[in-house]
């Protein structure tokens, strides 16, 4: 009969019983990283966070520029979010930030534990000449003389303000008010540009707020809370500069194409007016009626032929620089007169395209896939753009054989004017054309000035720099509470990992794993000189748990018409002589006749425990020596309690057990004691417990805590198929206190001994004997 254990289901009790009696080593290793936590602390500078944000006018994201923002800026272009934040994290405009603030030259203050970083109390700013030239962090010691107030470096002074030759390299001394001497060593360090730049990249962060708004923000984490602010303030200037760069020259670009143009109109003017002042000055001072009406009529059509003409020059212009084949980030012609919306938003985006492929190429290598992506752009717009420009051609070339056709008809008109008038009128007519063109022109160039003038950018600075209170890394309470996590999660893993690699059994679900048999009864381990654990009256939690496992044998029908129990284990050493002797004992304190059978005919413990004369046993009367009444022995123990000791130790236990004279002994004992208990030789070492098992009616293996294989285990529930052993059923022995607990019995169930602090009981004779 197997007995069903009820299975914990409190994972937090299990938990807790598994690891508190270990609680001195939680201690000790939550004091050591405590203290390592305070050291990396001490050793740790503190960092601050400055923020800022900038609004970006995006096209995608509907932020537009009002209307006096785009007449004093109407060359600007639309931004793209993404292509902004590359731009403020660009190699080349950090580059700017670490010069212009002179980052890779930065000066300490030495401390107790680590350097103080001095920005703005810094007694010098340094300036190296050739910065580029560095190679590796250079450390130099200096100090200030207080009488002149010069740099000491290695018992040389240096003056302020020149550029002196020291050992690494030239170098510029610049002095700063708000210094405080301090008795403090100050040093320097000069590190490379391009290292700076790099670090300076690492550090910041530019991400936009939210995927529906075209704000960006930028954060920065340093030393000091003035120099991150200072490092994103100059982030935002060079940003700025860029943008008004690009539009400066793209208005610069537009001034010079209009200026061109406008020289070549006024000096076709100027030969104009000449003509009209020569036929002026031959008398022909007005016009007949029939060259008004020419002029008023013609004029007309002129000046639309002019704007034509102006619009297909542009076009070809536009053309010329699609199908060149080297001009890819250059700047896109001017498309001043043509008014066709989709030729000007294909340009845009070409140009817009452009830019950014200017601003990769400087970061990014050529066969970089974000490169590659932009450059398949602006190859797919250009076609667009060509198919584009040759409908428009078409379109003005018929306009413009209609304008010629109605000149046509209006010329039949000037056969009627004497000549000298016709001739003034076609030169009236030419200077009305070039003077229109001339004004066009004008009004253009001053457009593309006013743009070059203004300051007007497609951002706003939404937040200014702004550093925080206080050090926002490390976090100190973080950190502590990291160091406790990790110094018990240190100590799980050594507990944890002892456990698994152990070989033995520590656990009374491993018992439950390894085997089907039911685990009865748990005997804790005492020390003691006593083998005897209970006695009449006696309240020790063994004695306890020996009452227990008397009443698991008698609940589970162990003893009722089955008197003859088998106590075995796997090695020698794991206790089932002091199980035997115990049991017997409790089963004789209820009031029942019990006689226990030293059948360890090899390693005998049994008799010596209870103190009894083992000159004749069981090997006496299994060689016929003597009788069964003869090996029959009371113990002083209690008076219902015989022992039928070993004997003399025979050659062969195994061949004298099986001779037929142990079936008689069980009958003889059967009807004189209630309960026959046989401590036999351990399993694992010889095979009298197979050879005495099926003449028992029960079996009580013992197991012991931190001491029994698992192997064993193993191996008896293979054994268990073939049925070698009869009835089986596990007694855990030996449960030793987990960690560094005294009272916390069975290795994770909780069992304790304070409800059993009773008066002393009363004293038992008993013998002092060695403990098991």
């Amino acid at each position: 009969m197997k007995v069903v254990t009820k299975k914990e289901d409190n994972l937090v009790l299990q938990l807790w019983n598994k690891f508190v009696p270990f609680w001195p080593l939680f201690l000790v290793l939550i004091v050591i990283f405590l203290a390592g936590a305070w050291a990396y602390l001490q050793y740790k500078a503190p960092l601050y966070q400055a923020t800022a944000s900038i609004l970006i006018k995006d096209e995608k994201k509907g932020s537009d520029d009002s209307k006096l923002s785009e007449s004093l800026n109407y060359l600007s272009s639309k931004k793209i979010v993404e292509n902004e934040i590359e731009v403020l994290k660009s190699n080349s405009l950090l580059k700017e930030v670490v010069l212009n603030l002179n980052l890779y030259a930065a000066v300490y203050e030495e401390g107790k534990f680590k350097p103080t970083l001095l920005y703005e109390n810094a007694p010098v700013t340094i300036i190296h000449k050739d910065a580029d030239t560095l190679r590796t962090d250079q450390k130099v010691y200096f100090s200030i003389q207080r009488s002149t107030g010069k740099v000491v470096i290695n018992d040389k002074v240096y003056p302020y303000d020149e550029w002196v030759n020291t050992r690494i390299g030239m170098v510029m001394f610049i002095a700063k008010s708000g210094y405080v001497p301090s008795d403090k060593p100050l040093f320097f360090t000069l590190t490379n540009p391009k290292v700076m730049v790099n670090a300076l990249g690492s550090m910041l962060n530019v991400s936009s707020v939210s995927k529906l708004s075209s704000v960006i923000g930028l954060s920065i984490m340093d030393q000091s809370s003035v120099r991150a602010e200072d490092i994103l303030r100059e982030i935002l200037t060079g940003y700025n500069k860029i943008l008004s760069d690009e539009k400066n020259t793209l208005a610069k670009n537009i001034s010079s194409s209009v200026e061109d143009r406008l020289n070549y109109v006024k000096q076709d003017l100027d030969s104009i007016e000449r003509k009209i002042q020569q036929f002026k000055a031959n008398g022909a001072l007005d016009i007949s009626s029939q060259g008004k009406l020419f002029l008023e009529n013609v004029s007309t059509n002129d000046q639309k032929l002019s704007e034509i003409n102006m619009q297909m020059a542009v076009l070809n212009q536009v053309g010329n620089y699609i199908q060149s084949k080297n001009n890819v980030g250059g700047i896109v012609p001017s498309t001043l007169g043509v008014s066709d919306p989709m030729l000007s938003q294909l340009l845009n985006k070409l140009y817009d395209a452009e830019l950014q492929y200017e601003k990769l190429k400087k970061t990014t290598a050529e066969n970089n896939p974000v490169l590659v992506a932009v450059t398949d752009e602006i190859k797919k717009i250009k076609p667009g753009i060509l198919e584009n420009i040759e409908s428009q051609r078409r379109s003005l070339s018929v306009s413009k054989n209609n304008l010629y056709a109605t000149n046509g008809a209006y010329s039949s008109i000037m056969q009627a004017i004497p000549q000298k008038e016709r001739d003034l009128v076609e030169i009236s007519r030419e200077h009305s054309i070039k003077s229109n063109i001339y004004n066009i022109l004008l009004q253009r160039r001053e457009e593309a000035a006013l743009s070059y003038s203004s300051n007007t950018l497609n951002n706003k600075v939404v937040d200014e720099p702004e550093s925080s209170q206080g050090p926002v890394s490390p976090n100190k309470k973080l950190i502590y509470l990291a160091s406790i996590v990790f110094a018990m999660a240190v100590g799980v893993s050594l507990i944890v990992g002892k456990e698994l690699l152990s070989s033995k059994i520590l656990y009374r679900n491993e018992i439950e794993q390894l085997t089907t048999f039911p685990v009865i009864g748990e005997i804790a381990y005492e020390k003691s000189n006593n083998p005897l654990a209970i006695a009449d009256g006696k309240r020790g939690l063994v004695a306890e748990q020996f009452r227990k496992l008397r009443a698991s044998i008698y609940h589970m029908g162990m003893v009722e018409n089955k008197k003859k129990i088998l106590i075995t284990s796997t090695i020698s050493g794991e206790g089932k002589s002091f199980v035997a002797a115990n049991l017997g004992l409790t089963l004789a304190l209820a009031g029942k006749k019990v006689i226990l059978l030293e059948f360890d005919l090899s390693n005998p413990a049994l008799s010596e425990k209870l103190d009894v004369n083992e000159e004749k046993g069981i090997s006496s009367y299994l060689q016929g020596e003597s009788e069964a009444e003869e090996i029959i022995k009371p113990t002083d123990a209690s008076r219902n309690l015989f022992i039928i000791p070993c004997g003399d130790l025979p050659d062969n236990p195994s061949e004298l057990i099986m001779n037929g004279k142990v079936q008689e002994l069980f009958a003889y004992l059967e009807g004189k004691f209630d309960h026959i208990i046989v401590d036999s030789a351990p399993v694992g070492a010889l095979s009298d417990a197979y050879i005495l098992s099926p003449l028992c009616d029960s079996t009580l293996y013992i197991v012991r805590h931190n001491y029994t294989p698992k192997a064993g285990l193993q191996r008896l529930e293979g054994e268990n198929n073939i049925e070698l052993l009869k009835n089986v059923t596990i007694v855990f022995n030996g449960v030793q206190p987990r960690g560094f607990s005294k009272s916390d019995y069975g290795y994770g169930y909780g069992y304790t001994k304070g409800y059993l602090n009773q008066p002393k009981p009363r004293k038992t004779k008993l013998l002092d004997n060695k403990t098991v």
